[in-house]
């Protein structure tokens, strides 16, 4: 079954943030270790790229204090899920998640975004592809992406799918500049989601391609 990244979720992203304190957040490592990072380094996967870094600033955007709470779990064959949430300010700015799930079609996959709600109004929406297989949406504030994912070794009878979701809090700005700012950060995400997971045949996915 397709677990999306609802309302619930946020609302536990944003409690485990307000439990970091400073100046520093906190990265739980796949191996279950605590590290410490600096408040430049907020979800350091997708921040540190060169392509997404720039698009990471603008959606955060500026405040004294920022903390940031991560944590990937990809130990199990079969298991890989990854979130981060970056409050500034003591306000929540942007959450990430990517998830190796069971989403079904492209379309089944689409249909459980609209129904949740997870990434805004539908008549917002614009559509993207990422790489040969990759598909893609964003709306004035978020984006989601769906790629393919067969983790070495699986043994799985149902191919399953990676599931990104890149969500901007503030609803300040410019709502084009923030869509396509989110598409570049979830593209970040999904490229390093495919090696958490261990993908097979990951592809090396380019640049987002807007429909």
């Amino acid at each position: 079954m397709s677990r999306q990244f609802t309302a619930t979720h946020l609302a536990v992203a944003a409690a485990l943030a307000l439990v970091v304190g400073g100046s520093a957040g906190y990265f739980l490592a796949p191996d279950g270790t605590e590290q410490t990072i600096s408040a430049d380094s907020a979800c350091p996967e997708v921040n540190t790229s060169d392509s997404a870094s720039g698009a990471f600033s603008r959606l955060v955007g500026s405040g004294e204090k920022v903390r940031s709470t991560a944590t990937e779990k990809g130990s199990v064959t079969n298991s890989y899920s990854y979130s981060c949430s970056v409050q500034v300010n003591g306000r929540g700015r942007l959450l990430l998640s990517a998830e190796l799930t069971d989403s079904g079609s492209v379309s089944d996959w689409r249909t459980d975004l609209e129904k949740n709600g997870d990434i805004g109004s539908k008549k917002d929406y614009k559509s993207f592809t990422l790489g040969r297989a990759g598909s893609g949406v964003a709306s004035p504030f978020s984006a989601a992406i769906y790629l393919p994912c067969d983790p070495a070794g699986s043994k799985l009878t149902v191919k399953p799918n990676l599931s990104v979701e890149v969500t901007k809090l503030d609803r300040g700005g410019d709502a084009d500049t923030n869509r396509s700012d989110a598409a570049e950060v979830a593209r970040a995400l999904a490229a390093h989601a495919q090696s958490g997971a261990r993908c097979e045949d990951a592809e090396r996915l380019g640049t987002v391609k807007w429909a």
